[in-house]
């Protein structure tokens, strides 16, 4: 629309640069709309395009196949886990328990029978022990009997170090002139 034609059907020249005027920022508003929208229709074919060639990499995987891959490490972890809470277990009951060689005797252990409950003890193990340390006492030592000697040296006291004496007399030497 131009001033002259506005004019020509009548309008006078002021009013006509008012509707030109307003014609002119209707149209900018309009124009700043579809700027608008061609940005967000880029955006949406962008991200379309982002996409498909994300989809296009899984492109011939087998989902079902990765499922039971993913159930499969899944269950081997589980079990590698409570294998080495079972080994731990073993180790420490074995430490316990006096065992002399702690690999063989675990060999000799049923790990079928013995559980690791979820509070860390152990059950089916102790009589298995009880059962190897009669049949086969010699994998474990002996329970030891402490004895006591008097060796006539307070141990409770601050001084550190004993004179030469008193080693002499603690080994049974006679006493050095």
């Amino acid at each position: 629309m131009k001033i002259e034609e506005l004019t020509e059907i009548g309008l006078t020249e002021d009013v006509a640069e008012k509707v030109v005027a307003l014609a002119y920022a209707e149209l900018a508003a309009e124009k700043a709309k579809l700027t608008d929208k061609e940005a967000e229709l880029k955006m949406a074919t962008d991200k379309i395009t982002e996409l498909s060639e994300t989809v296009n990499k899984f492109d011939g995987v087998d989902v079902e196949k990765l499922k039971s891959d993913l159930a499969a490490a899944e269950k081997k972890y589980n079990d590698d886990t409570a294998a080495l809470k079972l080994d731990n277990a073993l180790g420490t009951a074995l430490a316990d328990s006096g065992a002399i060689d702690r690999d063989i005797v675990k060999g000799l252990i049923d790990r079928s029978i013995v559980k690791v409950n979820p509070d860390g003890s152990v059950t089916g193990l102790s009589e298995q022990l009880d059962k190897l340390k009669t049949d086969k006492a010699f994998l474990f030592k002996a329970a030891e009997s402490t004895a006591k000697i008097d060796t006539g040296i307070d141990h409770g006291s601050t001084s550190e170090s004993i004179s030469d004496a008193q080693a002499r007399a603690v080994m049974g030497l006679p006493a050095n002139n």
